[in-house]
């Protein structure tokens, strides 16, 4: 008989279809991109998400605090996230660079003493850890991943260099050991083509080829679009309930979670929020 794996849902709209289903469990997931791209609010998405399934959610970062954390994620509306950090649903454990050094052994402790039975880690970014890696040998590398492997899906976030080549180590050795590896890339070019994402490899299981157009909304954060829906600012009253009632579906027909997100995308004020909701509802909702 042939056993069908479970896969982790992403959190993000659109893509766990192009991954046929999410991320396969216990594997390393690495979402390259350059500053500003979304690789931040693609990993707490992910980590919202296992929020909502009950998962243990640890957020290492060599960049942010709790404190930025809150601020950046509030200003998406998801204001629920001080209340996770603070009640420990999403463990946070901030590092710099002077630690950088002592990093190895204190985060695996550290990951190892709070995993749970089903686990989420996110390490934003994991760009400063390869430099207190060996990286005339890959093994260090390796050994950490499956160290991580053992005990969660892991998403680590990886730096673009500024002149976009992958082939420096602390980008292509990453790539290289990760199961899944996602790039997410700003090419400048304004309206659908704004933002892109490529799934690089998909270890172990298909995955859509080609390149997507992905949007950061206000309540929803990334929402890969495989149509042609533009979402710029302008004034435009969204009534959600109308909406509803035209796919047929009540309140109480959809997760809470993503109710109050859907509420906070149709005030945002987005061109085309209207479409967007419409087919949230017929892609998660309706299904």
């Amino acid at each position: 008989m042939l056993m069908i794996m479970e896969r982790i849902d992403t959190g993000i709209i659109g893509l766990n279809e192009l991954l046929d289903g999410g991320f396969l469990p216990n594997s390393v997931v690495a979402v390259l991109g350059s500053s500003g791209v979304g690789k931040t609010i693609f990993s707490i998405q992910y980590l919202l998400s296992g929020v909502q399934r009950g998962d243990r959610c640890i957020y290492i970062s060599f960049d942010l605090e709790k404190e930025d954390i809150i601020k950046q994620m509030s200003s998406l509306g998801w204001t629920e996230i001080a209340d996770y950090i603070e009640n420990g649903k999403i463990y946070v454990k901030s590092f710099f660079a002077e630690n950088v050094s002592f990093v190895n052994n204190d985060l695996l402790n550290i990951l190892v003493s709070e995993a749970g039975i089903s686990t989420r880690i996110v390490i934003d970014s994991f760009t400063p850890m390869i430099s207190s890696f060996n990286l005339e040998s890959r093994n260090d590398i390796k050994w950490f991943f499956q160290r991580v492997r053992e005990i969660s899906t892991a998403i680590i976030t990886v730096e673009e260099p500024l002149d976009g080549k992958i082939d420096d180590p602390s980008v292509s050795i990453p790539i290289f050991l990760s199961d899944t590896a996602i790039h997410l890339k700003n090419i400048g070019y304004g309206e659908a083509f704004s933002r892109t994402l490529k799934i690089i490899k998909h270890r172990g299981s298909w995955h859509a080829e080609g390149i997507f157009p992905y949007k950061i909304l206000k309540g929803i954060g990334l929402f890969v679009e495989t149509g042609d829906i533009l979402e710029e600012l302008v004034e435009e009253k969204i009534d959600l309930d109308e909406i509803l009632r035209d796919h047929g579906v009540s309140r109480e027909n959809i997760d809470p979670f993503l109710l109050r997100r859907l509420e906070i995308l149709a005030n945002s004020g987005q061109k085309n929020a209207k479409e967007v909701i419409s087919n949230i509802i017929e892609r998660v909702v309706g299904k």
